[in-house]
C-alpha cells in the first residue's frame, strides 16, 4: 500500500497578507511562500501554482478577489488536489463565506491544509473547532477594525490628519508633534488661482484648464472637478471646521457646488428614448445619441443616433442617422405583434429543448462516485495513472452536467413581457413623462436592430 509521500499531490500554495500584518507581524508574502515550498518539498508534494493576495484583508468579499476567482477556476479546471496556507486566518476570516468556498472545494474533491496548525475536517469536533478558530478571527478582524476607526477619529478631532498622501495644494508637516496639513509652498499659487478662476469664470473645468497653462501643473480635468467638490479647500475635513488653513471661504465654496447643480438641472432638458438600445449595424457599436436643428428652423431640435466609429481608423462606412421619432412611431405600431410572436417562438423553443432531456445526468452521485474514488486514492488502492483518468473523467462530466443544468435555467422568462401585453400600454404612453417612457422602452427591450435609418428588428429583455 502506498503511502501519501509515494503519491504525487497536486497542490496550490495560497498566501495572503495586509500592508499592517505584513509591518506588525511578519507575515510577508516572501515568509509565507518560502514556509508552503519547504513544507510541500518535505511531502513531495507537487506545487502547480502560487497565488499571491497582496494588501487585501481576509475580510474583503473573496470571490470579488481576483487571485480567489483564479485559484477557484483551477479548482474546477481539475487542476488541484489541495490548498497549502500557513494558517487558517490567512485562508478566511468570515465564517460565511468560508463555507460558501468550502463546498465548492467538496465539490471538486479539494481539500487544504494550514501548515501551522492542526485541523481535521472530517470529524464533527474537526470541523467545530474550524468554525470557532474561524469565528474568534472574525471577531479579532471586527475588533482592528473598530480600534482603527477609533483612533483615525480622535486624530481627526484634534485636527491631525490620518492619511498618507495630503491633496493637492497641501502638504503634511509636523506641528507640536501632531501630522497638520498646510499650504504646500510649492503648489500655493496655482491652488490659490484655481479657486480665483473658478469664481470669476463659474467653471472649475476652465479654472483647471487655465492653472494647467500658466503653472504647468498638467492636472487631468477630472483631477480638477474632484477638486472643485472638496470642502477640504474651504478649511472643513469630516465635519470639523477650521481643519486646516483653507484656500476658499466657504460661503463661495459652497456657491459653486450651487452653480454646479444648476448646471446639471439646465442640461436635463433632453432625454434619449433609445439611448445605449441602438447599435451600428456594420461596426456594432452603440450609436451615439444627439440632437439636430430643422434647417429652416434652428430653435427646434429632435433627437438622432448615429455611428461615430467611422471617423476613426475602424473604417466603419454606416453614415444613416436614425431618428428617435420615427423609431418611437415605428415600435408603438409593431412592438405588439413583435411581442406576440417572440413569445410564441420562445414557447416552440422551450418545448423542443425539454424533448432532448431523455437523459439526465445525475450530478450528485457523480459527485459521491469522485468522493469514494478520492478515498480508495488516498488509501493507496488506485495507481496514479488510473486515478487521473478517473478524475478527470468524472470532474469533466460533471462540469458538463452542471453547465447544461444552468443553460436550461437560462431559458427565456416572458411573464414580464406577457404581463405587459395585458396593459393597455398604447393608450398610457403619451400621459407620461419623456423620463418615462424611456423606462418603460429599456424594460422590455434590449437592443435595437436598424439598417439604414429603418428599424428592422428588437431583442427583448427575457
Amino acid at each position: 500500500m502506498k503511502t501519501e509521500i509515494d503519491r504525487i499531490i497536486r497542490v496550490a500554495l495560497y498566501i495572503r497578507v495586509s500592508t499592517e500584518e505584513q509591518v506588525l507581524h511578519g507575515y510577508s508574502l516572501q515568509a509565507q511562500e518560502d514556509e508552503l515550498l519547504q513544507f510541500a518539498k518535505e511531502k513531495k508534494y507537487k506545487v502547480i501554482g502560487t497565488y499571491r493576495d497582496e494588501g487585501f484583508s481576509a475580510r474583503k468579499p473573496a470571490l470579488k478577489r481576483k487571485v480567489m476567482q483564479e485559484l477557484l477556476k483551477d479548482v474546477k479546471a481539475g487542476k488541484i488536489d489541495k490548498i497549502l496556507f500557513i494558517k487558517l486566518d490567512r485562508w478566511f476570516r468570515n465564517v460565511r463565506e468560508y463555507h460558501v468556498i468550502q463546498s465548492i472545494l467538496e465539490a471538486n474533491g479539494v481539500t487544504w491544509q494550514a501548515t501551522m496548525e492542526d485541523y481535521n475536517t472530517e470529524t464533527a469536533d474537526g470541523r467545530l473547532k474550524v468554525n470557532i478558530m474561524l469565528s474568534v478571527a472574525e471577531n479579532e478582524a471586527d475588533r482592528t477594525s473598530e480600534r482603527i476607526k477609533f483612533v483615525f477619529q480622535n486624530k481627526i478631532n484634534r485636527r491631525e490628519y490620518p492619511y498618507g498622501r495630503a491633496p493637492f495644494g497641501y502638504v503634511v508637516e509636523k506641528v507640536d508633534g501632531l501630522r497638520k496639513l498646510v499650504k504646500d509652498p510649492v503648489t500655493e499659487a496655482a491652488m490659490t488661482a484655481f479657486w480665483e478662476y473658478t469664481m470669476k469664470y463659474n467653471s472649475v473645468r476652465r479654472a483647471g484648464a487655465m492653472v494647467n497653462e500658466e503653472f504647468d501643473t498638467n492636472r487631468a480635468a477630472k483631477e480638477w472637478l474632484r477638486t472643485g467638490r472638496n470642502e477640504i479647500y474651504c478649511g472643513t475635513f469630516e465635519n470639523i471646521p477650521d481643519f486646516c488653513p483653507a484656500y476658499v471661504s466657504r460661503e463661495d465654496w459652497e456657491k459653486i457646488q450651487d452653480r454646479k447643480n444648476s448646471i446639471k438641472k439646465a442640461r436635463a432638458w433632453n432625454v434619449y428614448l433609445f439611448s445605449g438600445l441602438i447599435r451600428c449595424p456594420v461596426c456594432g457599436h452603440t450609436l451615439k445619441a444627439t440632437y439636430k436643428t430643422y434647417p429652416n428652423d434652428r430653435t427646434i431640435k429632435y433627437n438622432a443616433y448615429r455611428c461615430n466609429h467611422g471617423r476613426d481608423n475602424t473604417g466603419c462606412t454606416y453614415r444613416s442617422s436614425v431618428s428617435e421619432k420615427k423609431t418611437e412611431k415605428y415600435l408603438l405600431t409593431h412592438i405588439r405583434e413583435m411581442l406576440e410572436e417572440y413569445i410564441v417562438q420562445a414557447g416552440l423553443e422551450t418545448a423542443k429543448a425539454k424533448k432532448k432531456r431523455v437523459i439526465k445526468f445525475d450530478v450528485a452521485k457523480a459527485k459521491e462516485q469522485l468522493r469514494r474514488l478520492n478515498v480508495a486514492y488516498f488509501a493507496g488502492n488506485i495507481a496514479d495513472d488510473e486515478y487521473t483518468s478517473m478524475a478527470t473523467k468524472l470532474k469533466e462530466d460533471i462540469a458538463k452536467a452542471m453547465e447544461a443544468h444552468d443553460q436550461e435555467g437560462k431559458a427565456p422568462d416572458v411573464g414580464k413581457l406577457r404581463s405587459f401585453l395585458d396593459t393597455d400600454f398604447e393608450a398610457i404612453y403619451n400621459t407620461l413623462e419623456k423620463e418615462d417612457q424611456r423606462r418603460l422602452w429599456r424594460s422590455i427591450i434590449k437592443e435595437i436592430h436598424v439598417e439604414n435609418n429603418q428599424v428592422t428588428g428588437v431583442t427583448f429583455n427575457a
